[in-house]
């Protein structure tokens, strides 16, 4: 899984990792991306184990065109890609 950065937490993401502007700031397993998100989201209760589950959906299921983009705790947003 590839993480990649938004100019701003309200921009679109591009149809497909090809079209992303910079290379990923991130890569690895979906544990590996919920254990770096996890530390700079808003913590609650179940927010790892729920962060988890939808990325290990997303690397099993996901298409080329599928993404999850998380606004994080100092206002950017990421975008995931499978």
């Amino acid at each position: 899984m590839d993480v990649f950065l938004r100019p701003d937490p309200f921009s679109k993401a591009p149809d497909t990792a090809r079209l992303e502007p910079k290379p990923p700031v991130f890569s690895g397993s979906p544990i590996q991306v919920a254990e770096y998100l996890g530390p700079r989201m808003e913590q609650r209760t179940h927010t790892l184990a729920l962060v988890t589950a939808e990325l290990k959906h997303l690397a099993r299921s996901g298409w080329p065109t599928d993404s999850l983009t998380f606004v994080l705790n100092d206002e950017t947003s990421v975008t995931v890609r499978p």
